[in-house]
């Protein structure tokens, strides 16, 4: 199974698209993807922000979180609007039977993330350093993912010299500050990517090559 997160800032770019396809031709159920809140989730802080500035009426973290979350929500219905080959699902149940289907998925998130059914030693912060990275990589865990994928816009990981250590990648909020608990002790595997890598995943998820190429110049070390 691979849990790709689409960075919401990925949906101002044309390979957006891309990747969504990718999913669709090669998805066969394993590959599910967690949407970046994006827009939706920006307007979410930008309204708490801006009741900061008010006497009374304040919208707190564990609240901002919940609408987050639902905002995530509405980027995954946004992306099966555009590319409808793919199918949206909530639990697990819904998983494995769009997977029997041989979908590619999408995940709405608040189901799982606000039911605390779900809640076990990988719970979840209520803050603005719990985004999406830290949701695709919670997933991971509940599924028993084999890989994580973050996809980024960030022109940064353009540099193949770069740094790909946990620690630095955090320092330069390439990705949230949630994701050190959760990578700590993960059994999956950890990558992350530029938006306009899709080209690396043009003969699926599977394969020497594809493994090869990520081991050596995207995967993210936690230590």
């Amino acid at each position: 199974m691979w849990v790709i997160k689409l960075g919401g800032s990925v949906t101002h770019y044309d390979s957006l698209v891309h990747w969504l396809r990718l999913v669709v031709r090669w998805g066969d159920g394993k590959v599910i993807i967690v949407p970046g809140g994006g827009m939706y989730a920006d307007a979410v802080r930008d309204f708490q922000r801006m009741r900061a500035g008010h006497a009374d009426g304040h919208i707190n973290d564990h609240h901002a979180h919940a609408l987050a979350i639902y905002a995530m929500d509405q980027m995954a219905r946004s992306l099966v609007a555009m590319v409808p080959e793919l199918a949206l699902v909530r639990n697990p149940l819904q998983i494995a039977e769009s997977g029997w289907q041989h979908r590619g998925l999408v995940w709405l998130p608040s189901e799982m993330a606000l039911n605390t059914m779900f809640a076990n030693e990988h719970a979840l912060a209520e803050s603005w350093d719990v985004t999406s990275d830290s949701l695709a990589a919670w997933l991971a865990w509940q599924l028993e993912a084999q890989h994580l994928l973050l996809v980024k816009s960030d022109d940064r990981l353009l540099d193949s010299q770069m740094a790909r250590g946990l620690d630095a990648l955090q320092s330069m909020d390439i990705v949230d500050q949630g994701l050190s608990g959760l990578l700590a002790e993960a059994k999956f595997q950890t990558y992350v990517v530029h938006q306009s890598d899709y080209g690396l995943f043009e003969q699926g998820f599977a394969g020497s090559d594809l493994t090869a190429e990520l081991g050596t110049h995207h995967r993210l070390y936690s230590a």
